[in-house]
């Protein structure tokens, strides 16, 4: 699928300028890169539907490009989705096999470099994905915005359910929105990926036994909490008639 990725370039043209200076005056310099009539595809919106508006497309007879933008924009929010969750699975393994395991000084930094460099990964994708729903919200006629729910800054941290899933201590803890989300495809030619789904769709169904079992027993044991005191109540009913048979008034007040 075609992948739209718009990406706003703030860094200017100097930092690839090249010194020519060496270069002799008399040859034919070349076009002035610093002229600000030329074009700049790096700051130029591109003129989508999403960019247009919903009102002018309806002008202009663009209907169905919105159509094709809106399955654009999913493929392309499947991409950033993916992207993430492979990083914080790399994050992840980096912390339980680099970072915590490092001895010297020397490589924990090397260690944390990693994470710098696969955190930088991690919110660029996350920022691609939040323009592409952005940009969803202004196209007409879907529902994706109901499955593509906004990225929150907690469902970006790695966390050991993604990198030892049989860890203890971890029973109730669940992963993000997007980690049970289908995406076609998704672990093709990625081993890693399908041993991970593979384990945590079994820890997610041995919770859910858990919790079915909890409900069970917590009714059982509200109905054995009453037929106890019911039980109970029998048994000084009997008290009381038999002190009443005996003439014993004190032991009949005390059993009521």
């Amino acid at each position: 699928m075609t992948r739209i990725f718009l990406v706003i370039v703030h860094n200017s043209l100097d930092d690839n300028y090249e010194d020519y200076s060496d270069f002799d005056e008399d040859q034919n310099p070349g076009p002035d890169i610093h002229n600000a009539s030329i074009f700049q595809p790096e700051l130029t919106v591109i003129p989508l539907p999403s960019n247009i508006g919903e009102v002018r497309c309806r002008e202009l007879g663009l209907t169905n490009l919105m159509k094709e933008e809106n399955a654009l924009r999913e493929g392309q929010a499947n991409d950033a989705l993916h992207a993430i969750r492979v990083h914080l699975g790399d994050k992840a393994v980096i912390f339980c096999n680099t970072v915590w395991s490092a001895k010297s000084q020397a490589s924990s930094t090397r260690a944390w470099t990693q994470v710098c460099s696969v955190e930088t990964a991690v919110n660029l994708n996350a920022s691609i994905y939040s323009k592409c729903r952005s940009q969803l919200a202004k196209l007409p006629d879907h529902d994706l915005l109901m499955k593509y729910l906004p990225l929150k800054k907690e469902d970006l941290k790695a966390s050991s359910v993604v990198a030892d899933p049989n860890a203890c201590g971890q029973r109730d803890t669940t992963l993000s929105w997007f980690w049970s989300l289908d995406v076609q495809g998704d672990t093709s030619g990625n081993d890693w990926m399908t041993e991970f789904y593979q384990v945590n769709w079994l820890r997610t169904k041995a919770l859910c036994d858990r919790w079915n079992e909890e409900v069970m027993l917590v009714k059982h044991e509200m109905q054995w909490s009453i037929n106890f005191f019911k039980h109970r109540a029998k048994q000084w009913l009997g008290h009381m008639h038999d002190a009443t048979s005996a003439g014993l008034t004190g032991h009949t007040c005390y059993a009521a």
